[in-house]
């Protein structure tokens, strides 16, 4: 009954585990002790490396994008070379790491780690030399000028307020050509995916980032990835603005690659949505697209994404549309994003029971309440068993499994197996394949078949 409830109030596309957090991963990497330490910190450095390798193909692409503008049929060929080699290079790594682990059993913690240090290891050396391949210099600093004549400073830490300080220093410290990542919207609707293209120094709008002072600063992370990058994860402007800084170091560091984690409003449609305003209409489509994005867990703003997803269904929820309320209910129990106070999940759910899906997840809440802990009995039987049987009368085959498995069980206060197959048999009616499977498993129990309608 209970892992039935957790499939009714979560039935969202955001399941899986967290990826690890790279920004964690430097810090607690830093003095390891346990073996399971090292497994753990053999997958950040995998995925650190792998985020890196990624950054620096693309900055090379936008190099050769901004590099053969005046020449794009040498260009294209130059990007397809490099596209050949990189395929090439991936299955080369891919099969060189499983040979460097071969004598140690597959599947153990020592085989894995094992082949995660050999990914990484082999992205970062890939990393520099994709880096060499049509070098960049930056704007205002060619490659060999003295540090001490133009370059704030080789401590990152000493670099990073002197490069941010105004938009001179900003040009002056930025490479050629910028590798730039923003959302656009796709063909299938609701859905968005970074597109990146490559764009000159000079044609960029400065200041790219707000000042940050000296020590730390609130909003922002510094992200090491090796001796030769930094990314600065900027969250001052919140979890829907979030930007990404790429710098690389040569002479000097450089910006080398921005990434903008918005959606902006020339991506959006104005009335997506009959009932709301056209702020609540953009914050339900933020919310579609940047949940969407979290959900696939391929991005390192995984957490951020989909507390930003969560924050947006909020705002679109207070037009009292039933869909958005639903879906910030249960983002919010989903253990995905921060949980929500309970009057304010109980009014979401209450708003989401103008739906069949709304009314169940309300009767899941009478029952657990704000808890994500499905044990322990029903706390509000009656008025859980009410808004199942409104579900089941806008036509919920959900709910109406959901009653069979409490009559069977006993859960809302009624333990009743006849009318348990009869809500089976209601939803198999439907052809739900569910329904079908338990008046089977019933049936062959002895329990006498009944007319659907003794369900309710």
């Amino acid at each position: 009954m209970k892992r039935f409830v957790l499939s009714v109030i979560c039935a969202l596309t955001y399941q899986a585990v967290l990826p690890v957090s790279i920004a964690l991963a430097q810090d607690e990497c830093a003095g390891i002790t346990t073996s399971q330490q090292v497994d753990k910190c053999s997958e950040v450095s995998k995925i650190a490396a792998d985020s890196q390798l990624n950054t620096s193909y693309h900055q090379l692409m936008a190099r050769l994008e901004t590099q053969y503008r005046a020449e794009p049929d040498t260009g294209t060929a130059y990007t397809a070379k490099v596209k050949e080699a990189q395929r090439a290079w991936i299955k080369l790594r891919d099969a060189n790491c499983p040979l460097e682990a071969f004598e140690i059993k597959q599947g153990t913690s020592a085989y894995v780690t094992t082949v995660n240090n050999c990914v990484a290891r082999m992205s970062r050396e890939r990393s520099v030399f994709l880096d060499n391949i049509a070098p960049d210099i930056v704007s205002g600093l060619a490659v060999g000028q003295g540090a001490d004549v133009s370059c704030p400073s080789q401590n990152f830490a000493q670099f990073l307020p002197a490069f941010s300080a105004n938009a001179e220093s900003q040009r002056r410290l930025t490479a050629l050509a910028v590798k730039m990542l923003v959302l656009k919207r796709t063909d299938d609707p609701g859905r968005f995916e970074p597109s990146i293209t490559g764009e000159t120094g000079s044609s960029l709008a400065f200041p790219l980032m707000a000042a940050v002072g000296k020590g730390k600063t609130e909003g922002v992370e510094i992200e090491r990835v090796d001796d030769g990058h930094v990314n600065v994860v900027d969250k001052r402007a919140g979890n829907s603005n979030i930007k990404i800084f790429n710098f690389s170091r040569k002479a000097c560091w450089a910006l080398v690659g921005v990434e903008d984690w918005s959606i902006s409003e020339k991506e959006l449609v104005a009335s997506s949505k009959p009932g709301m305003s056209r702020a609540e209409n953009f914050c339900y489509q933020r919310a579609e697209g940047l949940g969407g994005l979290g959900a696939m867990e391929q991005y390192r703003l995984t957490k951020e994404l989909l507390e930003a997803s969560l924050e947006n269904y909020v705002c679109a929820a207070e037009s009292g549309d039933p869909q958005a309320s639903l879906s910030a209910a249960r983002l919010s129990l989903s253990q995905m994003a921060p949980q929500l106070e309970t009057s304010k999940l109980e009014a979401l759910f209450k708003a989401a029971s103008t739906l069949p899906s709304g009314a169940l997840g309300y009767a899941t809440y009478f029952c657990n309440g704000n808890s994500t802990d499905y044990n322990g009995p029903c706390l509000h039987p009656e008025l859980a068993e009410k808004e199942v049987i409104r579900a089941i009368a806008m036509g919920s085959t959900d709910a109406m499994n959901y009653l069979a498995i409490s009559f069977e069980s006993g859960e809302l206060g009624t333990k009743d197996i006849s009318r348990a197959l009869a809500c089976f048999q209601l939803s198999a009616d439907k052809g739900n394949q569910e329904g079908i499977n338990n008046v089977r498993r019933l049936g062959s129990q002895g329990t006498e078949s009944v007319k659907a309608s003794h369900c309710i």
